[in-house]
């Protein structure tokens, strides 16, 4: 097995505030459930005020989280999603990039600047961090697309082409930034999703959707050895690679059905990833190695899929664990969230609705913080021993007061 194959997500710290969790005492579920690795959500704009300033109560949460990851060996991913925007954009943070345009000074080459500037000032912050993950999704609209365009005129995102342009800059900006702060911390690029058309994507719709991950990495390495953008070595763009590989329905539904009685991960799963690999060999990246930072799956509260889904997580671990270029496979996500059931309304799928909700591995901790049947299928697999119920009993009745410590 590979060394630091199991791991989990969890935006430990956004539940700290949001329910007064203690976010650093969550890793004894990661450590319990036998995964020593973890991703954390760190957003630029929640660490900085600007660029160029730490956010000093964010950093002290994290810290406190990071140093506790430290301590019992887990290896931790940092992943922003979120960037600054200089004077003169609609927006002053987001998903969202002025048009490209290379002029210098232009707003798009001050966007480009900040995120460098922002990456190395956040970097500095946290030697604690092994792997630096710059970017979320950028080949869906929902995680890159124009300025204004959620406040304004959605009938116009980037194209496809437009986001891979993009994601090729950003990530050579963000890396450069990350490598002044920390030689030593490791780079992996964005990390790919599905490709649909409504979601932002161009392969061809008779294809399984999960192919998008290789589709939109052949576009970013098209670019970057194509002599036209900063460098023609992906070196100097990522150390490693990421993509988000769930586990999707197959048959003729809509976007917003693809979490949904999902099928059963086989050799087609592993072709996904196979063909994402593919695309490394045929660039002469075939030696970096994987993180498959998202996969998951959500059973919307209905307990036969809960338990069908336990025996698919065992499935989907048991053949990635055979992909000699993964290096970890992270389980989305730690726990169910049952606020997003209060905020949205349960109609919306993937993003705030009933979708999202049930991704946990353990219930929400206002309900005990009690292992679901996923949780115990996976740590079947790890091997570990320790007893889940009591941890997430202690963790839950711990109370919210906690979780204001270190604010």
């Amino acid at each position: 097995m590979h060394e630091r194959f199991f791991g989990v997500g969890e935006p430990l710290i956004q539940r700290q505030r949001d329910q007064g969790i203690d976010a650093p005492a969550y890793l004894d579920l990661v450590k319990g459930l036998g995964c020593n690795a973890y991703r954390a959500w760190m957003h630029l704009t929640e660490l900085l005020v600007d660029p160029n300033t730490p956010n000093g109560a964010e950093v002290a949460m994290h810290r406190r989280l990071l140093d506790r990851a430290k301590e019992l060996d887990i290896e931790v991913t940092g992943m922003s999603h979120e960037w600054f925007l200089p004077e003169g954009c609609q927006q002053k943070t987001g998903h969202a990039m002025p048009p490209r345009d290379l002029t210098p000074g232009s707003l798009y080459m001050q966007t480009l600047e900040m995120l460098e500037q922002s990456w190395y000032t956040m970097v500095s912050l946290f030697p604690q961090v092994d792997i630096w993950e710059v970017g979320n999704e950028w080949n869906l609209n929902a995680f890159l697309h124009p300025d204004g365009f959620l406040d304004g005129d959605m009938s116009h995102p980037f194209t496809a082409d437009e986001k891979a342009d993009i994601a090729v800059d950003m990530m050579y900006f963000a890396a450069r930034g990350v490598r002044r702060a920390n030689p030593n911390a490791k780079v992996a690029s964005f990390s790919p999703a599905l490709s649909t058309p409504g979601l932002g994507g161009d392969m061809p719709d008779f294809l399984p959707v999960m192919y998008g991950v290789a589709w939109t990495l052949d576009k970013i390495y098209a670019r970057i050895k194509s002599g036209n953008f900063w460098s023609a070595n992906p070196d100097d763009y990522f150390d490693l690679l990421a993509w988000h590989p769930y586990v999707f329905s197959n048959r003729d539904v809509s976007d917003a059905d693809l979490f949904l009685d999902v099928d059963e991960p086989d050799q087609l799963w592993k072709s996904y990833n196979d063909a994402a690999y593919k695309v490394m060999k045929k660039y002469g990246d075939g030696h970096k190695q994987v993180l498959l930072t998202e996969s998951g799956f959500t059973d919307c509260g209905n307990p036969a899929w809960e338990q069908r889904y336990a025996g698919y997580n065992q499935k989907m671990l048991e053949i990635a664990s055979e992909l000699p270029y993964v290096r970890t496979l992270h389980n989305f996500r730690l726990l169910n969230e049952n606020a997003m059931l209060r905020r949205g309304g349960i109609e919306q799928n993937q993003i705030g609705g009933l979708t999202e909700v049930y991704f946990g591995l353990f219930t929400d901790p206002e309900e005990g913080c009690q292992p679901r049947a996923r949780a115990k299928a996976i740590q079947a697999v790890t091997g570990s021993t320790a007893d889940l119920a009591a941890i997430g009993r202690r963790l839950a009745g711990g109370g919210a007061g906690k979780g204001s410590e270190g604010r």
